[in-house]
């Protein structure tokens, strides 16, 4: 094992980099720009996450359901958490199709003690901020009492511009720092560190206890993580397979995906990556944590931990800056050009579909993604992949959700040119009988209409776009 490339990702933690010696490889490829993005790597440090732990127990004193809003790596990891317990109810929304709320609000067992926990970087995701706006109207003349933002503090001032002025702010990192993109904020940020807190009862000693156990374990994850990128230096596709079975693989599956496909896909050329979580696909590669832990939540810090670092010594064997995702601005700056017109694609349903995916598969293609810019039913996610599975077996397939996916994948999409891309959104959605301004949800709609269109329009990929019926 190469001792001195792990010192050198070690040594650039925490560090702006023109503190960075010029010969560490990683000053190269793990700022974005001349931002640090390796704040990650060190874990916080106890007392600092004690004090953040200690004042949020006050600002939330008195909630009992939680709904998280974010995109992307703002609340992958926390549905991740939620899905190894159930003993308090936390709640999700990533998206913008009004079926999503409604399937919240049915949930909700008490409106005065919901805890709303928007989460965003830059303080200005758009998704996330029209998601917070449309449940300001859940409580009229309360609001403050009900929202906790976790931003970093840089943004905190645009946050009240858009605002939020007065309304409680926790930093997303425990040290007040930014150097922590959101694929990489899981395990040591308030992101998975506050909702574990709610999930371990609001004990400190248990969080403390857990946290302890998983900085022994830290040198060891590490190592290993080096070992294994070092055996895939040489590969020519990063098409991995991450085969675990101690985690639930839904939530799990979001967010090791955008881990992979953001911080390595489109970044050099001719090399594409695609992710597998839970599945075995002949020419993937297989990526498995020897280390076992009997307490589930230590199991996956080790596990998200050994991830990251994998993915940061495979970046180093092939020159990849892994922090960055230069791409993932296309849609976004395209998006104000379009008028509601352009979001309107043809109109079919599953059946018709198949005969245009067969029309667009050719001699480079080897995998077919799908996805879907609204709320579907499970039935249809079944339909979906069972159609997928018995008109192109030869063809591993992918279903994911938009907009989120814009914020997981995109990224590697962008230039990949092994995989055939469906766009699906509905012919209409649901605005109705929910305690939401209707123009509100219309906006939210529009809105998610406008990334698929910019999203179609940007793609250099091979794609596909239509409208089906409701799911």
């Amino acid at each position: 094992m190469d001792k001195k490339v792990i010192r050198f990702l070690l040594d650039c933690a925490g560090k702006n980099k023109v503190k960075v010696a010029l010969d560490n490889p990683f000053r190269r490829i793990a700022f974005d720009g001349d931002q640090p993005r390796l704040g990650w790597v060190s874990p916080p440090i106890w007392e600092e996450l004690r004090a953040s732990l200690k004042r949020i127990e006050k600002l939330i004193e008195g909630k009992e359901e939680f709904i998280f809003l974010g995109m992307g790596g703002s609340i992958n990891g926390i549905k991740v958490l939620n899905s190894l317990s159930s003993q308090v109810p936390l709640y999700f929304l990533d998206s913008l199709d009004p079926s999503a709320l409604e399937t919240v609000l049915d949930k909700i067992k008490k409106l005065e003690k919901v805890m709303v926990i928007p989460i965003s970087k830059s303080g200005s995701t758009l998704e996330t901020q029209l998601l917070a706006t449309t449940l300001k109207e859940l409580f009229p003349g309360k609001c403050k009492s009900h929202f906790l933002w976790l931003s970093d503090k840089e943004s905190f001032s645009k946050l009240d511009n858009l605002g939020w002025n007065s309304y409680p702010k926790v930093t997303i990192q425990v040290n007040e720092n930014s150097d922590i993109g959101g694929r990489f904020s899981c395990p040591h940020t308030l992101i998975f560190l506050l909702p574990l807190f709610l999930l371990l009862d609001r004990d400190i000693k248990k969080i403390q206890k857990l946290f302890f156990q998983y900085l022994s374990l830290r040198e060891k994850v590490l190592k290993e993580a080096y070992e294994v990128a070092h055996s895939y230096q040489s590969i020519e596709s990063g098409f991995f397979s991450i085969i675990d079975k101690e985690v639930p693989l839904p939530g799990f599956t979001i967010w090791a995906t955008q881990l992979f496909q953001e911080s390595l896909g489109s970044k050099k050329d001719n090399f594409f990556v695609k992710t597998a979580v839970g599945r075995s696909i002949e020419g993937f590669y297989p990526i498995k944590l020897s280390l076992s832990c009997e307490d589930k939540f230590l199991y996956l810090m080790t596990l998200m931990y050994y991830l990251e670092m994998f993915v940061a010594f495979f970046a180093y064997f092939k020159e990849i800056n892994f922090v960055n995702q230069p791409y993932v601005e296309r849609y976004k700056q395209m998006m104000p050009q379009l008028k509601q017109e352009d979001t309107s694609f043809p109109s079919t349903n599953l059946e018709r579909i198949v005969k245009d995916l067969k029309s667009g598969l050719d001699s480079q293609i080897k995998f077919i993604e799908v996805v879907l810019y609204f709320y579907p039913s499970l039935s249809f996610i079944e339909k979906l992949e069972s159609i997928l599975k018995e008109n192109f077996p030869q063809y591993p397939s992918f279903v994911f959700l938009g907009s989120d996916w814009n914020h997981h994948s995109y990224q590697a999409a962008y230039l990949d040119k092994k995989t055939l891309y469906l766009i699906l959104t509905l012919n209409s959605y649901k605005i109705t009988d929910l305690p939401i301004k209707e123009e509100l949800l219309q906006k939210n709609v529009n809105t998610l209409r406008l990334i698929s269109a910019a999203t179609y329009n940007t793609l250099k990929a091979k794609k596909l776009h239509f409208s089906v019926p409701k799911s």
